[in-house]
Order: structure tokens, then sequence, then C-alpha cells
């Protein structure tokens, strides 16, 4: 018998191939780790226990950024640790998907429905990316949209100096910036708007006799609560949200 035809033998398993097997594998891993009951709370967050022992570099990061989309705080306090979200990502040159990826959190989530932790690992992402609006807008050009994605998270309840509010505020002051004498938006539309948009927002939060709905549609600012619905493990993993 050929070495060719051993090797087929070994990768089918009474009918099933490895890739068939783990592909298997894989669909119930996700099961789990949709975090819908404890048990599956108790396995992603073993699992994100695991990858905070992990260094975190440009070839494992789409693991990282998975982990901090489930809508589950224990998670995150397991993958972060008494690490600063805010500078958790400094490991990794931020590119396109990397951005994007934010991006699409920042759509999909509603204000206040994420554990804010999460919230500032991607804020410290984009701080180093916008922190020169410039050469941030080359990496990722900004739209409207993700201008009111980005803006719709700040919390009116809570002081400019809230976490949260603090990083948002100075991401859009970056990202204003833009419009300064000389820049792009001098000889950019979309880039004057994006600029304009973001110091817009960022004004009417400042300014108490202002409301968000003055610069972000009213659909965007329906809130959730992460808490709400959350599903707590039930295997210890040491120090909780205060």
């Amino acid at each position: 018998m050929s070495d060719k035809k051993i090797e087929g033998k070994r990768d089918r398993i009474a009918g099933w191939t490895v890739e068939e097997i783990n592909q298997l594998e894989l669909t119930f891993l996700h099961k789990m780790s949709e975090c819908k009951d404890s048990d599956g709370v108790d396995t992603t967050v073993a699992f994100a226990k695991y990858m905070s022992k992990v260094t975190l570099d440009s070839d494992n990061y789409p693991i990282f950024l998975k982990l901090l989309q489930f809508e589950n705080h224990w998670v995150v306090d397991a993958l972060i640790g008494e690490n600063n979200p805010e500078t958790f990502f400094r490991a990794v040159q931020p590119n396109t998907f990397i951005i994007s990826e934010c991006f699409k959190m920042f759509t999909r989530w509603k204000p206040g429905s994420i554990y804010p932790k999460s919230l500032l690992v991607l804020f410290g992402i984009l701080t180093l990316v916008y922190e020169n609006p410039h050469e941030g807008y080359r990496v990722y050009p900004l739209t409207i949209p993700d201008i009111n994605n980005l803006g719709k998270h700040l919390d009116e309840k809570q002081e400019q100096t809230y976490p949260v509010n603090r990083t948002i505020l100075h991401l859009l002051d970056r990202i204003a910036s833009l419009n300064d004498l000389g820049g792009l938006a001098a000889k950019d539309k979309k880039i004057f708007e994006v600029a304009t948009q973001a110091n817009n927002i960022r004004g009417k939060f400042l300014d108490k006799t202002k409301h968000l709905n003055e610069a972000i549609p009213e659909n965007l600012l329906k809130r959730g609560d992460y808490k709400k619905d959350e599903v707590t493990p039930t295997i210890a993993i040491g120090k909780k949200e205060k």
C-alpha cells in the first residue's frame, strides 16, 4: 500500500475526516463560549484565564479580540487581570482589521450594554491610532457613522472624568483636530465632515445645557445594561468587580 493511501486512512477515522472532527469540536466550543449558561461561562472564563498567561502579539491578537466580544464581564476580568485595559493592546501594531473590529463592536453594542473595561481596551487601541489623527485617518478613514457609534458610548449620567467618558472625549478631540488649519480637511470634504461631527458630539456633551441627542441620532442612544442578563460563573475566579 502506498504511503499516500496509508496517510489517507489515518486522516479518516470511522468515516470521519480529521477536518470534520476538528470542525465538530469547534462547533461545540463555540456553543459553550456563547455564555448562555453557567457551564458555558465557566468554560470561557477558564479559557480566558489560560490566554491571560499567553503573551499577546501580532500572531494571536484575534483570539484576544474575540474574547473581548463576549458580553460577560467575568470573562473580560479573567483575560485582563490586573493589567491596565487602556494599554492592554500596546504590544500589537494597530492595523485596518483591528480598527474595523473595534468599530464593528461599537456599532453592535448599545450604550451601557457592555462592560466598561472592554470599552477601555478598544479605546486604548484607537488612542494609539488617532493620537496623530492625520496618520490614523490614512490607516483607517473614519465615517460619520463611526463617529456616532463611538460618541454614543458617552454616559451623560457620569462626569467627564469618568474613564469611559474621559477616553472618548480625548479621541473625539484628536479626531476634531483634523480640521486644524493646513490639515487634510482643508482639501477633503469627507474629512471635514468627520472632524466637525467629532467636535459637535464633544461640544454637546461638555455643554451642560445640551444633550447628546442634539448631535447623535436618538435611536443610537437607547441604553442597555450589561449586568441585566449576564450569567454568573459557578467557579471561583478571584477578584470580582468592585
